[in-house]
């Protein structure tokens, strides 16, 4: 009996031994993480050296401002002001004349006549008859026709050149001023072989008669 309470006591006193030693522990785990959380961190602070840099240089001045300064600055004058030289020239006399009076006689000058030469030869003047070397192109207006006119007689005042050209003086007859264009035209457009008076180059006048149809 005395061996079994002995063991006992050993054996509480064991537990009491190792809960003392764990709560001894606790205790001092918790007192560890409370200093931990309580400590407020350390702040390391250094000087740092700042190094001044120097201002920037001023823009450059525009090359016509310059120069404008520059003339600005050489314009400016002490005293009144520059003086100007008053320079002196002697000029010539001048000699005029009285222009000379042109005097016209009207008696005696001789005017261009502005007249046109129609000076030629007949048709019984010359070597032989000049031929038309163009076709004969008339046409008789509508106008005309609706009135029932179907042909019409017309005669021309006309001057051959040498090269056989046609000029017309005037329109000796035409019975219808409606055929006024066609003659301009007829005129424009023919052509005689040259005139020629003792095999010589010459100019004819005559009476052309011209029969126009529909």
């Amino acid at each position: 009996m005395n061996m079994l309470t002995q063991w006992l006591k050993q054996r509480w006193l064991s537990l009491l031994l190792s809960s003392s030693m764990l709560l001894m522990a606790l205790v001092i785990l918790g007192l560890s993480h409370w200093l931990k959380t309580q400590t407020s961190p350390t702040l390391l602070v250094r000087e740092v050296s700042t190094l001044s840099l120097p201002p920037p240089p001023p823009p450059p001045v525009p090359r016509q401002q310059q120069s404008a300064d520059n003339a600005a600055v050489s314009l400016q004058v002490e005293g009144q002001g520059a003086v100007l030289q008053k320079i002196e020239i002697d000029m010539p006399p001048l000699d005029l004349y009285k222009p000379q009076e042109m005097l016209i006689d009207p008696m005696t000058t001789q005017w261009q006549s502005l007249e046109v030469n129609w000076d030629a030869f007949e048709l019984d003047a010359l070597d032989s008859l000049p031929t038309l070397l163009t076709p004969l192109r008339v046409t008789l207006p509508k106008s005309l026709s609706r009135q029932g006119i179907d042909t019409a007689l017309i005669k021309l005042d006309v001057m051959i050149d040498e090269g056989g050209q046609v000029t017309l003086i005037e329109i000796a007859s035409n019975p219808y001023p409606e055929l006024a264009g066609e003659i301009q035209k007829l005129v424009r457009t023919s052509r005689f072989s040259p005139p020629q008076k003792d095999h010589e180059p010459a100019r004819a006048r005559f009476i052309w008669p011209i029969e126009i149809k529909s």
